[in-house]
């Protein structure tokens, strides 16, 4: 984790590319707000470039009876990423994680894509002493992502070319549509 400062992204993009790294997270707040607004994913080095708005973020220490975190690698499951661009969303976002989880440690993050919303929740699961019942504890942070645009290649706001862009007015006519 590096903080920015004011370096273009083309050029921490750039930079990224040519140090070997696979996916870029870019935590975007904004200054009169106190908690982050947005977040940018790039996958590294052809792209896509997502853009997500954080809604309903609450820090590990905001959320009572939290459990305690292992060095462990994470099981990571995606839920109800069904179309085309779900699906393509849903291998950005398990990119950003090892491939290799480490079951010892029990720890699970879990994407829930729901009515376009994906929810994202940090778990630490628990065998109980009578055998087969188990107790989930949240670890934090806790938080819902909405996905404004998706660009193909890497990061290029003015001369890249958008695969889709939210247009809430246009494409929210109806209740049943989605398009996670």
């Amino acid at each position: 984790m590096f903080p920015r400062k004011n370096i273009p992204v083309k050029k921490i993009v750039k930079q990224a590319i040519e140090a070997g790294y696979t996916d870029i997270m870019i935590v975007h707040e904004d200054r009169n707000k106190t908690k982050p607004d947005g977040i940018i994913l790039c996958h590294l080095p052809e792209g896509p470039t997502a853009y997500f708005k954080i809604n309903s973020l609450k820090y590990s220490k905001e959320i009572k009876g939290v459990g305690e975190s292992t060095s462990h690698y994470p099981e990571v499951i995606l839920n109800n990423f069904n179309t085309r661009l779900g699906l393509l969303i849903s291998r950005m976002l398990v990119c950003l994680f090892p491939q290799d989880p480490n079951f010892v440690g029990r720890r699970v993050v879990t994407f829930h894509n729901q009515r376009d919303y994906i929810f994202f929740r940090h778990h630490r699961y628990e065998f109980k002493k009578e055998g087969e019942k188990t107790a989930l504890h949240e670890l934090g942070p806790r938080f819902t992502l909405r996905l404004k645009w998706l660009q193909n290649g890497t990061f290029n706001p003015t001369e890249g070319e958008y695969e889709w862009v939210l247009k809430r007015h246009e494409m929210e006519t109806s209740r049943r549509r989605f398009f996670l």
